[in-house]
C-alpha cells in the first residue's frame, strides 16, 4: 500500500466538503486507480464510511450471531441511534449467543464459546 489507510480517510473527509461529492468519489477513485491501492479499496472505504458515521454522531456496530437467521434482528436494531451503522454478521464458531461489538472497541460477549472459555480455563 502507497499510502496508509488513515491519510486516505483523512484526504477523502476533507476535500469532501470542498468539492461536490460526486466529483470528489470519481477523483478519489482515480487517485486509488493511479496509486495502486484500488485493491485495497473495500479496506479503505469502510475506514472512510466508520469516520463519516462518527463525525455524524453515531457509531458502527457489529452484531455477531452463531446461525441465521437472527429472530431477534429488528428489536436489536431498534435498540441503538438511528445514526448508527449496524451490521450483522454470521459466525459459526460463535456456537450460540451473540457478541455486540461497538466502535472497534467495547464489546459485549454472551456467546457459548466464550462461556466455555472461561469454564475450562
Amino acid at each position: 500500500m502507497r499510502y496508509s489507510v488513515n491519510n486516505y480517510v483523512g484526504a477523502f473527509t476533507q476535500i469532501i466538503k470542498e468539492i461536490p461529492r460526486e466529483k470528489a468519489i470519481n477523483g478519489f477513485l482515480r487517485l486509488l486507480a493511479k496509486t495502486g491501492d484500488i485493491k485495497h479499496s473495500k479496506k479503505i472505504l469502510t475506514a472512510i464510511h466508520k469516520k463519516i458515521i462518527n463525525e455524524d454522531g453515531g457509531k458502527w456496530i457489529d452484531i455477531e450471531a452463531a446461525r441465521e437467521p437472527m429472530p431477534k434482528r429488528e428489536m436489536l436494531k431498534n435498540k441503538f441511534s438511528k445514526k448508527d451503522h449496524i451490521n450483522f454478521i454470521i459466525n459459526p464458531e460463535l456456537v450460540a449467543g451473540v457478541r455486540i461489538t461497538v466502535n472497534g472497541e467495547e464489546e459485549l460477549n454472551n456467546t457459548l464459546r466464550n462461556k466455555l472459555n472461561k469454564l475450562f480455563k
